[in-house]
């Protein structure tokens, strides 16, 4: 048998916690994490850490962007809204028009020429 750890209810004790994988941060360079680190770090599979960056993800602790292929984790600070990422449908929202106030160029054209 393996020698994985059980809790009082005879269930395997989740060896793989929040705490954990929060921990990583600290221990690998730089302020982003992949699933890989955790992975490497705390020798579990990529999947199980995937998993547990994207619930921390969900939960709004971690925010998330997409690099190319692989997907890079950061903590979030407190009061910092919850970052967006490629599935967020303002992403498929229609571009702002021109003049509109999303149109910096037209914004700064106007306030460059208030002056004048």
């Amino acid at each position: 048998m393996g020698s994985r750890d059980r809790n009082d209810q005879g269930e395997y004790a989740e060896t793989l916690t929040e705490r954990r994988v929060l921990g990583v941060f600290e221990r690998v360079d730089g302020p982003v994490i992949t699933s890989s680190d955790v992975a490497d770090t705390l020798s579990c599979s990529t999947e199980a850490a995937r998993r547990k960056l994207s619930g921390l993800y969900e939960r709004g602790i971690l925010g998330r962007r997409k690099t190319g292929r692989t997907l890079i984790y950061w903590l979030v600070e407190q009061g910092e809204a919850t970052p967006i990422d490629a599935e967020d449908p303002f992403f498929a929202a229609e571009p702002a028009r021109e003049g509109g106030p999303g149109d910096v160029a037209a914004n700064v054209d106007e306030h460059l020429y208030d002056n004048v």
